[in-house]
């Protein structure tokens, strides 16, 4: 039997992967607006949708979450691809265990704000959690 993998299976899978992969860091990016958003509200006062969608895009206080939804965009970008790879997949894991890791000295940004949340919002663990299991899946 040859064990080499058919690429139809191999971009099923893929494609199969990088959803799951898509899906759970949209939950992970609802979870962190939110938790913006109750910040921004405490101090401002409440927000409609509308606003919402004003200060994600152009806030300061949201500027952090900016750096995952620019990697949704890239692995919605991957996913549009006819042919997938098991290359595309690594790529787009390893750009996530990139964002999603806290490193030496990175203490500003996206990685100082995120861990912070990680502390502060059992809804967001849970995302993160979502987001690892995800990130199993290859």
């Amino acid at each position: 039997m040859n064990t080499l993998h058919h690429p139809v299976i191999d971009t099923v899978d893929t494609r199969k992967a990088l959803l799951n992969l898509s899906r759970s860091l949209r939950r992970l990016h609802q979870a962190l607006v939110q938790l913006a958003r109750r910040a921004y509200e405490k101090e401002w006062g409440a927000v409609d949708s509308g606003q919402l969608l004003q200060l994600l895009t152009r806030h300061p206080d949201f500027d952090w979450l900016h750096a995952l939804s620019e990697l949704m965009v890239d692995i919605d970008e991957i996913l549009d691809l006819d042919q997938l790879t098991a290359r595309d997949l690594k790529t787009a894991h390893d750009a996530v265990e990139q964002l999603l890791t806290l490193q030496e000295g990175n203490v500003t940004g996206f990685s100082s704000r995120y861990f912070a949340a990680l502390h502060d919002d059992p809804a967001i663990v849970i995302a993160h959690v979502d987001v690892l299991r995800a990130l199993q899946d290859k």
